[in-house]
């Protein structure tokens, strides 16, 4: 088998056995402020910057009587859900398995395609089979709640109405 990795359209080598693939993501922020863009912790009392202050040196007050100082504004950071991303495949099973992290950095989420060889004793040989996480799974990366058919909620079940991203 011959199996090349490009990233952004440009070729970067080739592979010619099983092989994994993997990105890994640098995570350690989960907050950014919108007005200065300092990465922001939430603590019990709002959200501070790296230096512990929660004042804002670019916080744009509401009115001309209005304090010059105030919080940072949080924004969740795009992607700080995913520790990983992967691909791996397979010769000898005859597949290929996708793998994404969420969360708990010590396992994945996985999807898997692969062929039934065309010798089984089976009505399904020469098939190919998509094997997809699922709510019940024996060992979970983390638990689903179905949201409907195909679509699930990661985690936590879904509110009963949607929440606003508030200081704890």
């Amino acid at each position: 088998m011959f199996a090349g990795l490009a990233v952004d359209g440009t070729t970067v080598n080739s592979l010619d056995e099983d092989s994994t693939i993997e990105l890994t993501f640098a995570t350690d922020t989960e907050f950014r402020c919108t007005a200065c863009g300092a990465d922001l912790v939430e603590t019990p009392g709002g959200f501070d910057d790296d230096t512990g202050e929660s004042d804002c040196p670019a916080y744009l007050p509401d009115g001309p009587d209005a304090d010059d100082t105030g919080p940072h504004t949080p924004e969740r950071v795009a992607l700080a859900w995913c520790n990983s991303a992967g691909i791996r495949t397979d010769e000898t099973d005859d597949a290929i398995t996708l793998s994404l992290s969420t969360g708990d950095p010590r396992g994945a989420f996985t999807i898997t395609i692969r062929r039934v060889p065309d010798d089984a004793d089976s009505p399904l040989a020469g098939r190919l089979l998509l094997h997809l996480p699922h709510p019940g799974e024996p060992t979970p990366h983390e638990p689903l709640h179905p949201l409907h058919p195909g679509t699930f909620v990661i985690g936590r079940p879904a509110p009963t109405r949607r929440g606003h991203l508030t200081a704890a």
